[in-house]
C-alpha cells in the first residue's frame, strides 16, 4: 500500500524547509533520521486539523518507518483501502486505542503464534481521537489493543489529558517492541527527542518553564 504524501507549510518560509526530512532547514533531523525496516504494517489514521501542525510526530514516522500508510479524515467507515485490509483473512490488523472494553494488553504479543500484520494507531487529540473512533463503525469491529506505559512521555511541549499519556510516535515505539523485539527504533525516537529539544530551546527556557514546567506541578 502506497502511504499519501503531504505537503506542510508552516511558515511562509517555504524555501526553508530541508528536502529530504521535510522539517525547516535550522531544525533538520537528516543526522538521526535512517530508515527502520518494520515488518508490521503501521496504518496512522491522523485528524485533518493535526496533518499542518509543525511538531507532529507522525512526520518523522512517516520519514523513518519503511511499511506504514497514512489516512487522513474522521470518518473511514466506507475507506475502500482500509475495508480491503480488514476483509482480507491473511491480515491481523488491530487497533492500538486505549480505554475501551475488553481490551488486550499488547505486551502479550511477545508470545503470539500469529504476528500483528497491520497496527492501526488514530493520531489526533484525545477528543479528536475519539471522535474518530466513534464514527468510523469499522474501527469498532476491529480487536482493541492498550498500552501500559512504563515510564512518562517525552512530548514535553503538548499538553496530555494523564501523565501517562503518549505521544503517537511513543505509542508506536512501544507497541513495536512487543511485536518486533528485535527491531531498533531508536532512529525514530532520536528524531522525536531532536524536535523537542529544538522547540524549547526556541520558545526559550523562561517560556518553556512558564507554560509548561510550572503548569505540571
Amino acid at each position: 500500500m502506497e502511504s499519501q504524501s503531504l505537503e506542510y507549510s508552516f511558515t511562509n518560509e517555504t524555501r526553508a524547509f530541508c528536502q529530504q526530512c521535510d522539517f525547516l532547514k535550522s531544525r533538520c533531523l537528516c543526522d538521526v533520521i535512517q530508515t527502520i525496516p518494520n515488518h508490521t504494517h503501521l496504518i496512522i489514521l491522523q485528524h485533518p486539523t493535526e496533518t499542518k501542525h509543525p511538531l507532529n510526530t507522525v512526520r518523522i514516522l512517516m520519514k523513518t518507518f519503511k511499511n506504514i500508510s497514512l489516512f487522513i479524515g474522521e470518518d473511514f467507515s466506507n475507506d475502500l483501502k482500509i475495508n480491503t485490509l480488514l476483509s482480507d483473512d491473511k491480515n491481523r490488523c488491530v487497533l492500538l486505542y486505549p480505554g475501551q472494553n475488553h481490551q488486550i494488553d499488547i505486551s502479550q504479543e511477545k508470545n503470539s503464534t500469529r504476528p500483528i500484520t497491520h497496527l492501526f494507531l488514530i493520531d489526533g487529540t484525545w477528543r479528536k481521537s475519539k471522535r474518530i473512533f466513534l464514527t468510523s463503525k469499522n474501527l469498532q469491529q476491529m480487536p482493541t489493543f492498550s498500552l501500559q506505559p512504563t515510564e512518562l512521555s517525552q512530548y514535553r511541549i503538548r499538553k496530555t489529558p494523564t501523565q501517562e499519556s503518549l505521544s503517537t510516535l511513543e505509542a508506536t515505539v512501544m507497541a513495536l517492541s512487543y511485536i518486533e523485539s528485535s527491531l531498533d527504533t531508536q532512529s525514530a525516537v532520536g528524531a522525536f527527542k531532536k524536535m523537542i529539544d529544538y522547540q524549547i530551546k526556541r520558545m526559550g527556557r523562561d517560556l518553556y518553564q512558564t507554560n509548561y514546567l510550572d503548569k505540571k506541578k
